[in-house]
């Protein structure tokens, strides 16, 4: 979506909710208006995506977010409310600051709220962080990650360590069957995360590397 009038319509084709919730929305589509025509004061129109980008209600984050998030690969004004996002003494606000990363925001941004979010207070937050820290490739945080693989007591944070730390390590990792058959190869790709089986009879370090680059051309054609 484009438009101001792309983005109502899209608002307005789910069942009804309260008005109090769909204003916040559409206060952030008209602020997106106002800036599409009046350029000169931002500060306004960002205020009014972040409110929106950090609201509980899914709807409404996804219109904030989704505007917020698109300008920043430019606009200066809104990578600063993706960083006040990611500093705010709400969770939700913190959660979706990173949630919504993407690659082609400025490098900067993406380690700042990648880095801030791996050392939060909660734990939701902390294994989205692992999980976008593999996402985006950001290997300048593979210490951090390691070091969070004897540290981290949530569970859950574990389960993603443990998934997402070889992913952005070396790119994919072996799995044995649990019925003893063969091996699980998990890759990761350059727009998603794949895998392959390999028999026993035909494992070895050398095939598991011509599986992965298999997988990655097939991807790429």
């Amino acid at each position: 979506m484009n438009t101001p009038d792309q983005w109502r319509r899209w608002l307005r084709s789910f069942t009804p909710l309260p008005e109090d919730r769909l204003s916040v929305a559409f206060a952030a589509v008209d602020a997106y208006e106002t800036l599409l025509t009046n350029p000169v004061d931002e500060i306004p129109a960002v205020d009014a995506f972040v409110k929106a980008a950090s609201s509980p209600y899914k709807l409404v984050a996804e219109t904030g977010c989704g505007l917020l998030f698109r300008l920043a690969e430019k606009l200066i004004s809104c990578q600063e409310g993706i960083v006040r996002m990611a500093r705010d003494n709400d969770a939700t606000a913190r959660f979706n600051a990173v949630a919504y990363l993407h690659r082609t925001l400025p490098k900067a941004v993406l380690q700042f709220v990648v880095g801030i979010a791996l050392s939060d207070r909660s734990a939701k937050i902390r294994a989205k962080a692992v999980q976008m820290a593999e996402e985006l490739r950001l290997v300048e945080y593979l210490a951090q990650l390691e070091a969070m693989l004897v540290t981290e007591k949530s569970a859950n944070v574990l389960r993603n360590l443990e998934f997402h730390f070889p992913l952005l390590k070396d790119g994919f990792f072996v799995t044995p069957k649990s019925d003893g058959t063969g091996y699980e190869v998990t890759i990761r790709g350059t727009h998603s995360i794949g895998g392959s089986y390999i028999p026993m009879n035909l494992y070895s370090e050398s095939y598991v590397r011509e599986v992965v680059e298999r997988y990655r051309k097939d991807e790429r054609s």
